[in-house]
């Protein structure tokens, strides 16, 4: 299956993708910001980055770009 980056600030949006994911047999790692996705990006290698756009510290769009 699977290896998924969730990037979200809203900690319940992170654990019901997680969860969904999860539960499906992917294994998803999460980040609450873009700074932080983009150092475990860096790390851990990932099939699919889900990520929402509006977030503070480092906003999806820019983190995607990145």
């Amino acid at each position: 299956m699977a290896q998924v980056l969730v990037v979200d600030d809203d900690a319940a949006v992170r654990d019901l993708l997680v969860g969904m994911l999860s539960t499906r047999g992917h294994t998803a790692i999460e980040a609450a910001d873009g700074e932080e996705a983009l150092r475990l990006f860096r790390t851990q290698p990932v099939d699919l980055v889900i990520c929402d756009l509006i977030m503070p510290v480092r906003e999806g769009l820019e983190t995607i770009l990145e």
